[in-house]
C-alpha cells in the first residue's frame, strides 16, 4: 500500500473528458491530443473547438469496429469484489471496480494518508444504502492505471466508507462509472485481468473472445448507469449492473410489486448492510423461485430485499451473478452487455 509508483511509467497518455451529449445522457468521450482546458472568455480558440465538437455530435458517426486497447490491469477478487491497483500522485491505491458508483471515490482515511488536498468549491451530497453523506472533492495531480497516465483527471470524490473487512477486502476507494464507462470493458475474472478499450462506433459489435458468450438484450443507458432487463418470479424489471455490489439487491418498489413486506418476509434472515455512508441498514435475505437475466437463469436464487429506497431502482445485479464469468460492457455508443457462461450452466 505504501509502495511508490514509477514517476513516469509510460510516455502514452490518455485524455479523458466529459463529451458532448450526442446520443445519450452523460456519456464520456475519450480522445488523444493536446491537454484539455475548460472553455472561458479567455480561451477564444476553444470556443471554435467546442462548435466543431457540437457539429461532430450532429453528424452521423463514422463506423469503426477496430478495437484499440487503452490499458490492462491485474484484477484481484477480495471478499467477492473486484479490486485493481492504481497509482495516485505516485503512490498505490486499491480501488473496487464499481460500475454502480457514479464517480470515482477515495475513502477519507486513504485521502488523508495520501495527502490529497480538499477543494471546498466542490461539495457532494449523496444518498445511498449507507445513508446521506456530504463531502468535498480532493485534487490529484496524476492517475495511472496499468502504466497509462489518465489525464486530465484532476479531482475525485471522497467517501466516508470503510472498505476494510475481516473477509479479506482491503480497498481504499471505488473506481467508478465516470471513468470506467468511458471505455469498452473486458472484465476477465477467470484470468484475473481488467482491460479497457477505446469506445467504438460499431453496430452489432461483440467481444473478441474465443470462448462462448451470450448477449443480454434490451440493455439501456441511464446517466452513468447500465440497465439490464430481468425477470424475477415472472415479474419484470430493469436493474443497474453494479460490479461493486456483493449480492443481487432488490429495490423496495419492486419488492412491493411482488407482494413482499415485513409479514411475508418474517422468516427470512436479516442482514446488516454497509454502503458509502455511515448508516448501517437492515435488509432481508429472501429466496425466490427463478431469476432470468437475458438467456441466463438462476434457479432458487437468494436476493437481498432492501428496506428503503436508496436510489437503487428495481434492483442491483452484482457480483453474485458476475463472479466466475467474463463480462464485456459497452456504454458510449450502443449499450451492450455480454457474459460468458459458467461451467455449471447449460
Amino acid at each position: 500500500m505504501g509502495s511508490v509508483v514509477t514517476a513516469d511509467p509510460t510516455t502514452d497518455a490518455v485524455l479523458w473528458q466529459p463529451g458532448c451529449h450526442c446520443a445519450m445522457v452523460d456519456k464520456r468521450i475519450v480522445i488523444k491530443g493536446s491537454e484539455f482546458m475548460p472553455l472561458s472568455p479567455l480561451h477564444r480558440p476553444f470556443g471554435l473547438l467546442f462548435l466543431l465538437l457540437l457539429a461532430r455530435c450532429a453528424a452521423p458517426q463514422e463506423i469503426n469496429c477496430d478495437l484499440r486497447k487503452v490499458t490492462e490491469l491485474p484484477l484481484e477478487v477480495q471478499d467477492n469484489l473486484l479490486v485493481v491497483r492504481v497509482g495516485i500522485n505516485g503512490h498505490w491505491a486499491d480501488l473496487v471496480v464499481d460500475t454502480g458508483a457514479e464517480r470515482t471515490t477515495i475513502g477519507d482515511a486513504a485521502a488523508n494518508r495520501l495527502g490529497l488536498p480538499h477543494d471546498p468549491r466542490y461539495v457532494n451530497n449523496s444518498m445511498g444504502i449507507g445513508g446521506a453523506t456530504t463531502t468535498t472533492d480532493v485534487t490529484i495531480q496524476r492517475l495511472v492505471m496499468g502504466g497509462v497516465y489518465f489525464q486530465p483527471v484532476t479531482r475525485i470524490a471522497v467517501g466516508t466508507f470503510n472498505l476494510q473487512t475481516q473477509h479479506g477486502l482491503r480497498a481504499d476507494g471505488l473506481l467508478g462509472a465516470d471513468i470506467l464507462l468511458a471505455y469498452e470493458m473486458d472484465i476477465d475474472v477467470p484470468a484475473h485481468k481488467l482491460t479497457l478499450y477505446h469506445s467504438r462506433a460499431c453496430p452489432n459489435a461483440h467481444p473478441p473472445w474465443d470462448e462462448p458468450w451470450v448477449e443480454i438484450e434490451g440493455v439501456r443507458a441511464s446517466k452513468d448507469r447500465l440497465l439490464v432487463p430481468f425477470e424475477l418470479d415472472h415479474v419484470h424489471g430493469m436493474a443497474t449492473l453494479d460490479t461493486g455490489a456483493m449480492r443481487n439487491d432488490l429495490g423496495v418498489n419492486m419488492a412491493r410489486r411482488m407482494g413482499l413486506n415485513d409479514e411475508t418476509m418474517a422468516g427470512d434472515q436479516r442482514l446488516q448492510q454497509h454502503g458509502a455512508g455511515p448508516v448501517v441498514t437492515v435488509a432481508h435475505l429472501h429466496q425466490f423461485k427463478l431469476l432470468r437475466i437475458g438467456p441466463v437463469q438462476q434457479i432458487a436464487p437468494q436476493m437481498t430485499v432492501l428496506s428503503s429506497d436508496f436510489g437503487v431502482g428495481d434492483a442491483l445485479i452484482g457480483e453474485e451473478f458476475l463472479l466466475g464469468r467474463r463480462v464485456w460492457l459497452s456504454f458510449r455508443n450502443s449499450p451492450a452487455v455480454f457474459v460468458s457462461r459458467r461451467a455449471d450452466e447449460p
